[in-house]
């Protein structure tokens, strides 16, 4: 089960735990990347949570794509849509609407292409004839 929608979640799934690593590695800047700057390490404990949750979500993906497990994958996807605007709510709370929501946007973007993508694939093999 290579498709081109596979491709696509493997890539965002290693795309979601290198930005849980980077969290782990440099919080500060991934801190101001979130929207959320923060100037020192023991001002950046959400940033851990933050990378936390993301490698923790983006691992578990890559453990059921390389299962072909494709319903536990579409619902993860699907779930996970939700954390964009979680954290856009956070950030509006905290500093108001501005740019910083554009990263999370893309974010829920790509997240909502890849869980309908993976809907139409799962309705796809149910389709067919076995």
């Amino acid at each position: 089960m290579r498709s081109p929608v596979m491709w696509l979640v493997g890539i965002v799934a290693a795309i979601i735990v290198a930005l849980g690593v980077r969290a782990f590695l440099d919080p500060v800047a991934a801190s101001a990347s979130f929207g959320l700057p923060m100037h020192t390490d023991a001002e950046t404990t959400f940033v851990r949570v933050y990378g936390a949750r993301n490698a923790l979500l983006g691992l578990l993906a890559l453990a059921f794509l390389a299962g072909g497990m494709l319903r536990p994958l579409m619902l993860l996807f699907t779930f996970a849509t939700a954390l964009p605007l979680l954290d856009a709510i956070v950030i509006t709370s905290r500093i108001g609407v501005g740019h910083e929501l554009v990263r999370h946007a893309a974010i829920l973007l790509v997240l909502a292409a890849a869980s309908t993508a993976l809907w139409r694939l799962n309705a796809a093999e149910h389709r067919r004839p076995k």
